[in-house]
């Protein structure tokens, strides 16, 4: 398997060209995100990705034990947010946990890390950082060929994979970039509004 290190043009990601993808300066926030409404919308929409479709946009205790359907079920607790999105044959998975503090959200890293443990099926690719720390794997992240960006944005832990061995590494970036800046709006109290490539 090879790694594309060029760019192709990319679903939503404004032409993606071979070079680095901008990369902001990132904060390290302690600041817990346990409110379903602010985890909802860190959470990519289809305004945000433009040429994608959305297909699922949801938010969980992380215990899994509800889906919630307002912010009286969830409010205080750690919380799961999941999305999904395809264009064409590809398809784009973003998931976050938060958690009460960042050596929490430390700790789910390193676990978050372990998934990826599996040589067989991942290889590690040096990519720039994203958000407080990250890794990024390419492999067979949902059984086809993709990515997997593993980060932590102070006390969240979020992971941006893609499948179709037709991403590439510079949209792979795009997507984590924009799920990082998502969550640090939040993490800052103000409207999670970042779109791709934006």
């Amino acid at each position: 398997m090879s790694i594309s290190t060029g760019g192709t043009a990319a679903p939503g990601g404004g032409g993606a060209t071979a070079g680095a993808v901008p990369m902001p300066v990132w904060s390290d926030a302690a600041t817990p995100l346990l409110d379903y409404k602010a985890v909802l919308q860190l959470m990519p929409d289809q305004a945000a990705m433009t040429g994608w479709e959305q297909e699922k946009r949801r938010v969980d205790p992380t215990d899994h034990s509800a889906t919630c359907q307002n912010a009286d079920s969830c409010n205080g607790k750690p919380l799961s947010g999941e999305a999904r999105f395809s264009s064409g044959d590809v398809v784009a998975r973003f998931l976050v946990d938060t958690l009460p503090t960042k050596a929490a959200a430390q700790e789910k890293l390193k676990a978050a890390y372990g998934a990826y443990g599996d040589a067989t099926r991942y290889h590690t690719v040096e990519l720039p950082v994203i958000g407080t720390e990250s890794r990024a794997w390419q492999g067979e992240p949902g059984g086809r060929d993709g990515w997997g960006i593993v980060m932590r944005a102070g006390t969240v832990v979020a992971t941006v994979t893609t499948e179709d061995g037709t991403v590439d590494n510079v949209t792979a970036q795009r997507l984590a970039v924009l799920l990082a800046k998502r969550i640090e709006q939040a993490q800052s109290g103000r409207a999670a509004d970042a779109v791709l490539g934006g």
